[in-house]
């Protein structure tokens, strides 16, 4: 019973009519199987009704006809396609990572209440035993004794002399070494939200994800902490491609060891009891921060993460669609990345399926559920004789010497397929979600122009992407400029043209002090100022065959952009702006 609220079921959609593509050459046209997932209807955020401002999807299609470019008329002969690129974003675990515009001002009451609890916590600053007590540690030591985990005695001592000593913030949440030797962050990382198989999500009680299970006491957090541990049992999701049966677990039993040769600052007696030591500090964790929100916050902060979750986890994909239907349906190629691999539908996808097929990579990856996809206007192309050739795409970019990149390559990053308009034009599109740094960006955009250029050379090439690239180049970071002389050196060119402005961002948004990692946190006064603000987001293609036009970014679903404002917003779900423009044949 006390493990009750830690399921919580994050509803998404899949489209309906889908392409999925198998090996090239081969076509495929049966939807993705519909899955469900169980869930404790008493312990979860329940989604709201449609909102009103959603329009229903009878209103997007007239007839067939769209709002701005349309299908063609008899005889009438397409010299331009409208296309989309946007980063929708995978759900954040955690509500109260980064900085996000929020309509309720106890949100920013809530946030300046920590930001000053940590930063001049003065009488606050309480000893850990006095928030994480002597008596919890020991009804902790006895699960971890029932549980036969060993190193308990060098742990009950690191508890008396050092832990139970510290000061919670001063001591333990800004201890540069805690963090170094990821105590706290890689067990939150292992068990904030686990995906179980069959759709399901189980999720740690703690303040930083969207738990589900009432937090108002210390001691109603503890009894569900505990019994979460020790006694909830997880068949964790491996991916849709595992093969043979997954064993069920008890959430302890999925901690790792951290191995001194990753990272230096463990030492040999901290490896050894890792385990049991990561359970400690996990613990302790939760409980400053169960303590700190009733602390600043007792009344209002658990309202505030729900409408949180309302907004980004139960309503995010909802909100997605809202946009893609009702401000870009005019758009015939929807470029996605960190786009959901697929589960169950729901009404404003089922309608978006009705003007666009969807191109999905055949190595799709149902764990992380962060893929990029190509969506195509039906109006605009031919279903039929749609060819895969992501897999040809990672074998050229080998021969160019670019191994290193094919390795790191993440399976569901990258679509690419051939097909022809109904003008029977043929085009090469394809969807590409680049690594943290950007590095991997150029070689795969160098491999996707190898292709074309000498498999197909005379289809109209097309690539939507998030490139993370940043406003300086450096050896840590992909640049803007770096890259625009690389697409020039290519003869390729951008829907930014060739005086590419480093300094006008796609992206504005900055880790809060709710998060493991206080290192990176940015106050309240900084988050624009020291924001990760940079141009990521990009449309590319040949510039021997396409001119853009009318390109344009948007943060808020309405084709208009807010400067100096930090997104995700209760309205916009991600933290990427979209990019669109029209590319007119040459």
């Amino acid at each position: 019973g006390a493990v009750a609220g830690v399921q919580i079921f994050a509803q998404m959609c899949a489209i309906k009519g889908e392409v999925p593509l198998g090996p090239r050459g081969s076509k495929i046209s049966e939807p993705l199987e519909r899955t469900e997932s169980p869930c404790d209807p008493g312990m979860i955020f329940a989604p709201s009704p449609l909102p009103s401002p959603f329009p229903p999807a009878s209103r997007m299609f007239l007839d067939g006809v769209t709002h701005a470019l349309g299908p063609l008329r008899d005889g009438q002969e397409r010299k331009e396609v409208h296309v989309v690129s946007w980063n929708v974003a995978a759900v954040n675990n955690n509500p109260f990572e980064y900085w996000i515009t929020h309509h309720d001002p106890a949100y920013n009451e809530l946030m300046d209440g920590v930001q000053d609890f940590l930063d001049h916590p003065g009488e606050r600053d309480v000893g850990v035993h006095e928030v994480f007590t002597d008596k919890m540690f020991n009804q902790l030591l006895c699960d971890m004794i029932d549980a036969n985990i060993s190193g308990l005695k060098e742990v009950a001592r690191l508890w008396r002399d050092d832990f139970s000593q510290r000061k919670i913030v001063s001591g333990f949440l800004k201890d540069a070494e805690i963090g170094k030797k990821r105590l706290a962050s890689m067990p939150d990382r292992i068990t904030n939200t686990i995906n179980t198989v069959g759709g399901g999500t189980q999720r740690r009680p703690t303040v930083i994800n969207f738990y589900g299970g009432g937090l108002s006491t210390m001691s109603s957090w503890w009894s569900q902490w505990r019994a979460f541990i020790f006694q909830c049992e997880v068949q964790v999701f491996k991916g849709k491609n595992h093969k043979g049966p997954i064993r069920p677990q008890v959430v302890y039993e999925l901690f790792d060891p951290i191995l001194q040769s990753k990272y230096p600052a463990v030492t040999q007696e901290e490896e050894a009891i890792s385990i049991p030591l990561q359970i400690l500090c996990l613990a302790i964790f939760d409980a400053v921060l169960v303590h700190m929100m009733l602390s600043v916050a007792p009344e209002t902060w658990q309202q505030i993460r729900e409408s949180i979750a309302q907004a980004m986890l139960l309503e995010k994909e909802r909100r997605t669609a809202h946009i893609l239907m009702d401000t870009y349906c005019d758009a015939d190629i929807l470029f996605l990345q960190e786009a959901p691999g697929a589960v169950n539908e729901c009404e404003l996808l089922t309608a978006l399926s009705k003007k666009y097929f969807k191109l999905s990579p055949g190595g799709i990856d149902g764990k992380r559920d962060q893929n990029s996809l190509v969506l195509c206007s039906r109006s605009t192309f031919v279903k039929e004789g749609v060819l895969d050739i992501t897999e040809e795409v990672l074998v050229t970019l080998g021969q160019l010497g670019n191994g290193k990149t094919k390795r790191s390559y993440v399976h569901g990053d990258l679509i690419a397929c051939t097909l022809q308009d109904k003008e029977g034009v043929m085009f090469l599109l394809a969807s590409f979600h680049g690594d943290t740094n950007g590095f991997s960006t150029k070689p795969i955009i160098e491999a996707i122009h190898k292709t074309a250029e000498t498999s197909y050379p005379n289809h109209k090439l097309i690539i939507g992407l998030d490139a993370n690239t940043y406003k300086v180049h450096s050896d840590q970071h992909q640049g803007v400029d770096d890259f625009q002389d690389f697409l020039e050196s290519a003869h390729m060119t951008s829907c930014w043209g060739a005086g590419v402005d480093a300094s006008s961002p796609t992206t504005c948004n900055a880790r809060t002090h709710l998060q493991p990692q206080l290192n990176k946190a940015i106050g309240k006064k900084d988050r624009i100022a020291k924001a990760d603000k940079n141009m990521k987001d990009w449309i590319v293609f040949n510039q021997a065959q396409l001119e853009p036009s009318a390109t344009a970014k948007d943060n808020t679903g309405k084709r208009h952009f807010i400067d100096n404002m930090v997104f995700p917003t209760m309205q916009f779900p991600s933290d990427h702006a979209i990019v669109s423009t029209v590319l007119s044949w040459k």
